[in-house]
């Protein structure tokens, strides 16, 4: 009998993928028009924007294993720009060893060829799980039906998941685990000559978390482009605020940080994007490594403190046990 995967972000394709591979039979659903989740890029006319996850890095060998294949693959390059941080009011490089990854040519690239492999339902928003006598129906928000399915992995935030549990299941997860991050890029019609890559900003006053150079990306757009993070709780206190006042701060912010007058910063377009499950401050309480009801699973990077190598692991390390019981 097949398996479903709610959830076509990193954790849910690495779950479906790896039991796929094992020789089960998988379908993952998602409501977005493709693969991504949270390391979705959006197309520009100037190229491809990563409004969501960054990078990624590659500490434990089962994910640089992984990463190597998709580097022999093209799907992942290095990002070898220089990183910096803004403390105090103060730019300064910021080495370090860590070997930072990217999507090539846009940051979802890995997970779309996962999906590639795989039967995936797209545009197909989960409206309900029910667990009956021939096994777990899903239902969408058409009242199409799909099933028996002999288990369900539901991949994605635990405050969407909860929405899909009963009661005594639902209050179990951890809804306020994931706070909201707004993004915004700025398309600018002159370029900076700043080398940095990416900012760690460290200084709260600005409510910002972290500036990239998008354009400093293997593939992405050759004209300066700049993508602004918020932090959880700028967001939070803005959080339906309308993209005018968002790309205000993110200009403003971006004059701060680099050093630039504001009426210097030509910006030619913008893209705002609200994240409401991005940021991660701790652990969950509890461990949802286990099923949470016979044939129902969690899978997602916040099990595990977030990071999409936290989410692969999540996701491939599920499949194991699933497969070996």
């Amino acid at each position: 009998m097949t398996l479903a995967v709610i959830g076509a972000g990193m954790a849910g394709l690495s779950c479906a993928f790896a039991l796929q591979q094992a020789g089960q039979q998988v379908a993952v659903f998602d409501k977005a028009r493709g693969a991504g989740g949270r390391m979705s890029s959006k197309r520009s006319a100037e190229g491809y924007l990563d409004l969501g996850a960054q990078y990624f890095t590659a500490r434990q060998p089962l994910f640089q294993q992984q990463v190597a294949q998709w580097l022999k693959q093209g799907v992942v390059n290095r990002w070898l720009a220089p990183m910096y941080q803004y403390r105090a009011g103060q730019l300064a490089a910021s080495p370090d060893a860590e070997q930072r990854f990217i999507g090539t040519p846009a940051m979802h690239s890995p997970l779309r060829a996962m999906a590639d492999a795989l039967e995936c339902h797209f545009n197909c928003r989960v409206s309900t799980i029910t667990n009956t006598a021939e096994g777990w129906f899903i239902q969408n928000e058409h009242a199409e039906q799909f099933g028996p399915f002999a288990q369900v992995i539901l991949a994605i935030p635990p405050a969407q998941a909860a929405t899909l549990l009963p009661p005594p299941l639902a209050v179990t997860l951890p809804t306020d685990l994931l706070q909201p991050c707004w993004a915004v890029s700025l398309q600018l019609s002159k370029a900076t000559q700043h080398a940095a890559g990416g900012i760690f900003v460290k200084d709260q006053a600005l409510g910002v978390s972290w500036i990239s150079r998008q354009n400093s990306k293997p593939g992405r757009s050759v004209t300066e482009n700049w993508l602004v993070h918020f932090t959880p709780e700028f967001s939070q206190q803005h959080l339906e605020q309308d993209t005018v006042f968002w790309q205000q701060q993110a200009q403003h912010a971006l004059g701060e940080i680099l050093g630039l007058a504001n009426d210097s910063i030509s910006v030619t377009s913008a893209l705002c994007h609200r994240w409401l499950y991005a940021q991660q401050q701790q652990m969950p309480d509890s461990n949802f490594q286990d099923a949470i009801a016979p044939g129902l699973w969690l899978a997602g990077d916040w099990t595990r403190g977030g990071r999409v190598e936290n989410a692969w692991l999540s996701g491939y390390e599920l499949a194991q046990r699933i497969q070996h019981g």
